[in-house]
């Protein structure tokens, strides 16, 4: 391990404590014990466990001498994997950044102790809801519901602004502006202002084709639109933001009252992703937390309810 830890020094230059890169190589040393009984004599043996990642992941799963990993030790090793992965330039840094992500997804899984209690509303609620706003209408209701009772969205939804493709892709700095993108016949949201853009940068999420179609028919009524849903007030743009959130929540709550439902848009996401832990599959857990804007483990923790 000399060998390694003297490249784990170079490669650090010096970002981390020596307590850190101790970590960093103990956690290869043990690992590699994991997978093989013994410990690793040569520099190739870390590199062939690296790019061996069946195998490796397989070791980080299973028991050994009796004993399971918990999900924060897996993660830790398979962080530690991913240095390694760099330091001796290799090419699997995708594939255990992906191993990561899903383990992050079970950690969360285990940790989520949100009580058992019913939900201020019910995706029975949503569904009439959004059916009747389909026959009655304004088409302005029914988009802005379709997208709170599909997508667990921030209430930055009712910041949009309409951008063509051409003019978007030409921003150097997105600011704090929220977009919708339109590219011929295809539509997507760019979120970059409020509480996530310093961490994730601009979230893009692909509009399905029912929003499209709607957005299609809203737009060409009024081609003059610049923030599509809710006036602007005079102010910064970050107080302009602000009241039209404010809009928003104040909209969603007066609308459900009239169905005699006391929730809020928070409710509902909490439905939502409630929802996806319960019956999606891992990259569905991933991709709504994404959408929300959150790590894994926040939206588990925080959102999903157990019902």
């Amino acid at each position: 391990m000399e060998e390694f830890n003297a490249k784990l020094e170079i490669f650090d230059d010096g970002k981390r404590k020596k307590s850190s890169r101790d970590i960093i190589t103990n956690n290869i040393r043990r690992l590699y014990n994991r997978c093989y009984g013994e410990d690793p004599e040569d520099i190739s043996q870390i590199a062939g466990m690296v790019e061996d990642v069946g195998h490796t992941f397989a070791c980080l799963q299973s028991s050994w001498d009796g004993k399971k990993l918990s999900h924060s030790t897996m993660l830790s090793y398979t962080n530690s994997l991913i240095i390694a992965n760099e330091i001796l330039n290799l090419q699997m840094k995708d594939t255990y950044a992906q191993l990561e992500t899903e383990l992050q997804v079970r950690r969360a899984d285990s940790q989520r102790k949100n009580p058992i209690k019913d939900t201020k509303i019910t995706r029975g609620d949503l569904d009439d809801i959004r059916e009747d706003l389909m026959t009655k209408g304004p088409l302005k209701s029914y988009i802005l519901f379709y997208i709170l009772s599909k997508y667990p969205f921030r209430l930055e939804t009712a910041t949009l602004k309409k951008i063509n493709y051409d003019d978007f892709i030409k921003l150097d700095d997105k600011g704090i502006t929220n977009y919708l993108v339109v590219n011929d016949d295809k539509l997507m949201f760019s979120f970059n202002g409020y509480k996530t853009n310093k961490k994730y940068g601009s979230r893009e999420i692909e509009c399905d084709e029912i929003l499209t179609d709607l957005f299609t028919e809203y737009l060409a009524k009024d081609e003059s639109l610049d923030y599509l849903f809710f006036k602007a007030t005079e102010g910064s743009e970050e107080k302009i933001q602000e009241k039209m959130r404010n809009n928003l929540s104040v909209w969603t709550k007066r609308l459900l009252k009239k169905y005699g439902i006391n929730a809020s848009a928070t409710d509902i996401t909490k439905l939502l992703i409630t929802e996806i832990w319960d019956t999606g599959t891992t990259q569905d857990k991933i991709k709504f937390a994404m959408w929300r804007g959150h790590e894994v483990q926040t939206a588990a923790k925080v959102y999903a309810t157990q019902l």
